[in-house]
């Protein structure tokens, strides 16, 4: 069964955004690690909706790879990510969705698929931490 996201509209704006917490999660890459991630996450047969959110001109774009709530992560796992620079917003924070025609960069990459849920957590962080082990 697809999940209804948690979304706010900003009336001054129009700008749509997710809450993150209950229904969705997020983590947040450097475009090459998120690739990597999402390749991870495909030969799994999973789908991550990705926002690719835009940085100043000399770094890269961010990818922002939504999944179901969070759980509890191993010391471990924290210290992967750690090394990959991953982040995740605060549970209650929001994140702009892009919109068709928006003028702030954001896109979709991979836009969710209204019939499926975006994959578990710990499949993403799994993905996540594959990447990390490989050898570059």
């Amino acid at each position: 069964m697809p999940a209804i996201w948690p979304t706010t509209l900003d009336l001054s704006t129009g700008a749509v955004r997710v809450r993150v917490g209950d229904e969705v999660d997020a983590m947040v890459v450097r475009a090459g690690v998120g690739a990597e991630i999402r390749h991870q996450l495909v030969q799994w047969m999973l789908d991550a909706p990705v926002i690719v959110a835009p940085r100043p001109r000399s770094r890269p774009d961010d990818w922002i790879l939504l999944a179901q709530p969070r759980t509890p992560m191993c010391a471990a796992a924290i210290e992967d990510l750690a090394f990959l620079g991953v982040s995740f917003p605060r549970p209650d924070s929001t994140i702009l969705l892009p919109a068709h025609g928006s003028t702030t960069g954001h896109r979709w990459l991979e836009p969710p698929d209204p019939d499926r849920v975006p994959p578990p957590w710990g499949a993403v962080v799994g993905a996540a931490r594959r990447t990390c082990s490989r050898t570059w």
